[in-house]
């Protein structure tokens, strides 16, 4: 009888059952001819494909032409033991339809190609197009998806839709980038015994290429006629959607209205001093990708306004205990590039303003 107010209770009764087929599957499922060709003792399948049919070398080979990113495995005869398509000879050629040859191919450095792709870090065969007309190998991997590690002959890439589910994932599980690769990488082998490069600085790259070309497509940077690089400063910031914006979401006389003071923006400053940063980089290593494009000021523009007022002495706060403005310039500040984070809020939704976020240098200043 089936108990909906204690599924659990219910599923006790098919325990046993859901641990039998799970080891069921980890052997040969009873099948012992190929699942295309009818052929003999078939050896492979594919963890990724649906359903659990065995194919032989051939056929397994034919099924993943357009699947160069499935995981394999082989029967050995006792068990099944991971292989990858590279092992079995298949190669994905760039530059052309799929299964079309190609005249002049262009084999990866070292035929060793990195691939992460959601279930795994694959390492494949890859060919590049060299015919005649060929697009650059940076343009032939993101014509199917394949974001690059660098612009210049690279040797590694993430598929689009890894990079959109950490995007993701980082804003709703708040997982690190280093708990996501290292999760990929147990995926790929959870027993420490294959030896699978480590692309993790590779991976911080590109995750920041990726989130920085995702804000300005959806800023509308990439219809620009002027190209990316006439964004204004600003430009790429979210505003408050209840916040007043004249010619958006306000009347045509507003300014008329008896009543004005209902369109007012309400704006507040809001300081952390406990949000500092460690000076372990500089912008040459590590350089902004749009500075001054959302809600951080320009960074040479901030600092030369800093400079300019470096004689000026914070005014003391005359409100009761509050320490945090009269104490912010005793603390030590030897070693942080930033004692803290100072920034403009629309007071109702706390939404920050375009270029209205600054470092703290010493205190508030």
């Amino acid at each position: 009888m089936f108990n909906q107010d204690h599924p659990l209770l219910t599923w006790l009764n098919h325990r046993a059952l859901f641990l039998q087929e799970m080891i069921h599957l980890e052997g040969r499922v009873s099948m012992w001819s190929c699942s295309e060709c009818d052929g003999p003792n078939p050896e492979y399948k594919c963890q990724d494909c649906f359903g659990s049919e065995l194919h032989c070398s051939t056929c397994i080979l034919s099924v993943h032409a357009h699947h160069p990113l499935h995981q394999l495995q082989k029967w050995n005869g006792q068990y099944f033991k991971q292989i990858s398509l590279k092992a079995l000879g298949l190669h994905i050629q760039l530059g052309h339809i799929t299964g079309q040859q190609c005249v002049n191919p262009h084999r990866a450095f070292n035929d060793d190609f990195v691939i992460i792709d959601i279930f795994s870090i694959h390492e494949v065969s890859l060919d590049f197009c060299g015919c005649a007309i060929a697009e650059s190998h940076m343009q032939q991997l993101l014509r199917i998806s394949l974001f690059p590690s660098t612009t210049s002959d690279p040797k590694t890439a993430a598929t689009f839709r890894i990079l959109e589910q950490y995007h993701l994932l980082s804003f709703e599980s708040k997982i690190s980038a280093y708990e996501f690769y290292h999760g990929l990488h147990r995926m790929s082998d959870n027993t420490g015994l294959l030896l699978i490069k480590d692309q993790y600085e590779s991976f911080m790259w590109m995750i920041r290429e990726w989130c920085h070309l995702k804000m300005l497509k959806c800023s509308g940077r990439g219809h620009n006629p002027k190209g990316v690089e006439a964004t204004a400063q600003g430009e790429c910031a979210v505003l408050c959607p209840a916040c007043p914006h004249p010619g958006k979401n306000l009347p045509d006389n507003w300014k008329d209205a008896p009543r004005r003071w209902l369109y007012g923006l309400f704006l507040a400053i809001d300081v952390n001093f406990r949000l500092k940063r460690k000076a372990v980089s500089n912008d040459s290593v590590n350089p902004s990708l749009s500075s001054g494009w959302t809600y951080f000021m320009e960074d040479e523009a901030y600092k030369g306004f800093l400079d300019s007022n470096s004689d000026h002495i914070q005014e003391k706060s005359t409100c009761s205990s509050h320490n945090a403005v009269n104490m912010a310039d005793t603390k030590s500040n030897r070693g942080p590039a930033a004692t803290g984070l100072g920034t403009v809020n629309c007071a109702r939704h706390n939404m920050k303003q375009p270029n209205a976020v600054g470092d703290l240098q010493k205190g508030e200043r």
